[in-house]
């Protein structure tokens, strides 16, 4: 089930437009008066660039901004001298992920910590598979960026159906990625005969049809939102197509829930709010060993981000053959670490890019704050690989870092939600973890670093493949220890679904 899907991330089309767009918002910033605070800066950009924007929101957006700086600033400050002082990046996460649990209930806590595992251990194993099939690490394939859990939940409303009919059948989530490839597959145990689903749920039914067409889904049921379901039908009907479409799954008499798009975006957090996996009795033990399995997850992401060249690759191609002169501020920025108002222009950027639909992967709906996270892991990215490249820090020390540069991007989320209900804030991010994330830090700290001078932007495209191997080594290691740590594919997803059909009413 994918929206706004294509074969790449992003093109070389749109990866020229947020590069003129990141060097016509850094001219602005730098001719901006002093007197000019940087949330005003902020606030104007948006306002002036993104035409449907409030001045409420601008302001709002600013302000998000700048604190998620801010925030990602103190959590890698803090997560370097815990390393220096011996304590791990995963003890450092597991330790704020305690801090923000404060006043909640063992049952509530333990909960959410285990379904943010699943799906941080679910995301590591889709990148490593797409890592494993291209061997340079520049991965083409888009990721369904949300539809996972909703997939889930479609397909197991159906079989606990059957099961409550005793029909003997099995829905299986496929979790394959490639061209048509099939969402749903429902088997009948008995007679051995198979159904195949395709779940397409645009924002509207225009997009839904649109995403229908694209691809090809012969021999397979199409499953949309139910209240975009009529238009849809009706549409394909004036074409003469017999297209079998429908707004739930049915499987031999076993049928499942329909689901409109709202429904579909709310799920997760519905489900956090009212109960995650009710069955599960936590103690405080059990707990702790969930926020370090949260931290190693999170610690093997940025190991495999860093094994994806797709992002550096990119912004090489729009700099290939171009002499840049190097701009005074982001050449510091990059060599001394004063980086903050390269954040700013940086994180506004990204801002506009998405809000406009350039960049296409990450969703428009996605908080100012998170946006500004993937910013300031761009950033720190570029500067660690020039690091390498001038061997100021050896492969390993500079993978460590890339890593507890991930990790402090978690603590930030994390940290947002200390003494709230766990909910949006928490888990907004998720969606963009794994390939997405991957591929616009890279393209950002690419990017940024041409914006450096042609020399520092050669060193670290050069650099950032040549880390890209090592990376993917190491992190083989850790996906292996993350494994048998008892972990299987999928399980902790499909045990999560089950646990909300039991929510929803089954």
């Amino acid at each position: 089930m994918e929206e706004n899907v294509g074969k790449e991330y992003i093109t070389e089309k749109e990866a020229r437009t947020v590069k003129e767009l990141f060097k016509k918002y850094l001219n602005s910033y730098k001719e901006k008066d002093s007197s000019i605070s940087d949330k005003q800066w902020l606030e104007e950009l948006f306002k002036k660039e993104i035409p449907e924007i409030t001045n409420e929101e601008a302001k709002n957006d600013a302000s998000e901004t700048l604190s998620a700086i801010k925030e990602f600033d103190d959590n890698l400050e803090s997560i370097n001298e815990a390393a220096k002082q011996g304590v791990s990046k995963e003890r450092w996460l597991a330790n704020k992920i305690q801090e923000a649990s404060v006043g909640m209930a063992v049952n509530e806590y333990g909960a959410v910590l285990q379904s943010v595992d699943d799906i941080l251990y679910q995301k590591n194993m889709e990148l490593a598979e797409a890592l494993k099939r291209n061997t340079d690490g520049n991965i083409k394939m888009s990721r369904n960026l949300d539809g996972n859990i909703a997939e889930n939940l479609i397909a197991k409303t159906s079989e606990m159906s059957g099961f409550l009919q005793d029909k003997n059948i099995k829905l299986e989530v496929r979790e394959v990625f490639t061209e048509n490839s099939v969402d749903v597959r429902a088997t009948n145990l008995e007679t051995g005969k198979y159904q195949n689903y395709q779940l397409k749920f645009g924002k509207d039914a225009k997009a839904t049809i649109d995403l229908i067409e694209r691809g090809n889904y012969n021999n397979q049921q199409l499953v949309v939102p139910a209240e975009q379901l009529d238009e849809i039908k009706e549409y394909f009907k004036s074409k003469g197509s017999s297209k079998t479409i429908t707004d739930h799954i049915d499987a031999w008499g076993a049928k499942g829930k329909k689901f409109t798009k709202e429904d579909v975006k709310n799920i997760q957090l519905s489900a956090q709010e009212d109960g995650i996996m009710p069955q599960m009795d936590y103690s405080h033990y059990q707990t702790k060993d969930l926020a370090m399995s949260i931290g190693k997850n999170a610690g093997v992401l940025g190991l495999q981000s860093a094994a994806v060249t797709t992002g550096l690759n990119i912004a090489n191609k729009i700099f290939n053959g171009e002499e840049v002169n190097p701009d005074e501020m982001v050449e510091i920025a990059i060599k001394t670490g004063t980086d903050t108002s390269i954040k700013v222009v940086t994180a506004g950027t990204l801002q506009v890019a998405v809000r406009k639909g350039i960049i296409r992967f990450i969703p428009k709906a996605t908080p100012a704050g998170i946006i500004a996270n993937i910013a300031c892991v761009g950033i720190e990215n570029v500067k660690i690989l020039y690091k390498i490249a001038n061997g100021e820090l050896s492969f390993t020390k500079g993978l460590d870092q890339i890593g507890r540069v991930t990790t402090s991007m978690a603590g930030g989320m994390w940290g947002a939600t200390k003494g709230a209900i766990f909910g949006a804030k928490l888990t907004s991010w998720i969606p963009l973890i794994g390939g997405p994330l991957a591929v616009a830090t890279g393209l950002i700290g690419g990017m940024v670093g041409y914006f450096g001078g042609s020399k520092i932007g050669d060193a670290v495209y050069s650099m950032g493949s040549k880390v890209a191997g090592v990376a993917k080594n190491i992190a083989k290691t850790a996906l292996n220890g993350l494994a048998s740590a008892g972990k299987a594919i999928g399980n902790g997803i499909k045990s999560f679904g089950k646990s909300v059909v039991s929510f929803l009413g089954f």
